[in-house]
């Protein structure tokens, strides 16, 4: 530990380094998903956004595009864009499955998104600390 660091920046740096770890793998098993099973990916879409009609090969688009910027994410690369656009892409994600935290259709696996959302939220706030294994300042 640097001597003239505050005694908690060592917690801190690790602490925000396992967030992004932990959230970059929940967001590539979802990038990986639209590789695997593109139709799975356009069922999400119809049924949780009512956007229909949307092709498979359009699923692997925005899978490609999204594994780039959660491995930029991952990196710590344009913190600012990257840890934006994940917190926004779950928020989403959270909000537009409203119906799985009602009952009587209550998902209890849904509840996960939202303790990942304030990860997120946290990275997002507290991005200028995420300095521990970063390719990007």
């Amino acid at each position: 530990m640097n001597e003239n660091q505050p005694p908690y920046q060592a917690k801190l740096e690790l602490s925000l380094f396992l967030l992004r770890i932990t959230v970059f793998i929940v967001m590539l098993a979802w990038t990986i998903d639209k590789f695997v099973s593109p139709g799975h990916g356009a069922r999400i879409l119809e049924g949780f956004y009512n956007i229909g009609g949307v092709g498979e090969t359009v699923i692997m688009i925005m899978g490609a595009a999204e594994l780039v910027i959660i491995l930029a994410f991952l990196a710590g690369m344009w913190k600012k864009y990257t840890y934006g656009f994940v917190m926004i892409l779950h928020g989403l994600t959270t909000f537009a499955s409203w119906s799985a935290y009602i009952p009587p259709d209550v998902s209890l696996t849904f509840f996960a998104a939202w303790p990942m959302l304030a990860a997120c939220i946290t990275l997002f706030l507290l991005r200028d600390f995420d300095v521990k294994f970063v390719l990007g300042k």
